[in-house]
């Protein structure tokens, strides 16, 4: 399973100074366009959620990522990547702050999961514990994510691997990482039970490749900030 060349297929690093590159993109005071903290470039976004966001149980101001093409078909192999910077840490509840789902019957494939500075990565078909990163999620610093995955209903030949600031937290490790007939798509943004709690998340340098290289971020200085973050 090799590619010819290192790829790009898709950016959402909103270097355009806009949420353009997002289909349906969410709109609203919530949201905004910011220089400082960035990751990578010149921008990033910023979304602060409160309850004023609710939907039903839950406050979500989410982004979504539709891959075009065979991007989520039985047997592609993908790279995605992202990072995301909190000013504080979140509360206990229960945050998402990536996962896959699929398309017409709305059920999880994979997710990373936060409860104040806990990350919890599970697969979902069928559910399983792949990460507990106890005390990650630190505020005032960036973090990078990356996940390898091979789409396939087939526990055999499906796969995936995870990286978080840049160390191999899940090794390669098989499962089946499509439910059905139904495409995978991406999800990150605010997703949280509702609470009246004002909490903030910036996201950048978000990307979907045919490599690691090209969805991982330049690295960071000591500290976890670039030069521009405030």
């Amino acid at each position: 399973m090799g590619w010819v060349s290192a790829e790009v297929i898709w950016r959402g690093d909103f270097e355009t100074g806009t949420t353009e590159q997002w289909r349906g993109a969410p709109k609203g005071e919530h949201i905004k366009i910011v220089q400082t903290p960035v990751r990578a470039g010149k921008f990033a976004l910023r979304i602060d959620g409160s309850n004023a966001a609710r939907r039903g149980d839950l406050d979500r101001i989410e982004f979504q990522h539709q891959p075009t093409g065979r991007g989520t078909s039985e047997g592609t192999e993908r790279y995605f990547g992202w990072s995301v910077f909190l000013p504080e840490k979140f509360t206990d509840g229960q945050h998402s702050i990536g996962y896959f789902e699929t398309r017409n019957s709305w059920t999880r494939l994979m997710a990373f999961d936060v409860r104040g500075e806990d990350i919890l990565f599970t697969t979902r078909v069928p559910y399983a514990r792949r990460w507990d990163g106890k005390g990650k999620l630190t505020p005032g610093r960036w973090h990078d994510f990356a996940v390898h995955v091979l789409w396939s209903r087939d526990a055999a030949k499906g796969f995936v691997e995870v990286w978080f600031d840049g160390e191999k937290v899940v090794p390669l490790v098989n499962t089946a990482t499509l439910r059905d007939e139904n495409p995978a798509f991406f999800q990150i943004g605010f997703f949280r039970a509702t609470s009246d709690a004002p909490e903030t998340l910036i996201i950048d340098h978000i990307i979907e490749a045919t490599t690691l290289a090209e969805v991982t971020p330049p690295p960071l200085p000591v500290g976890g900030q670039p030069a521009n973050a405030k």
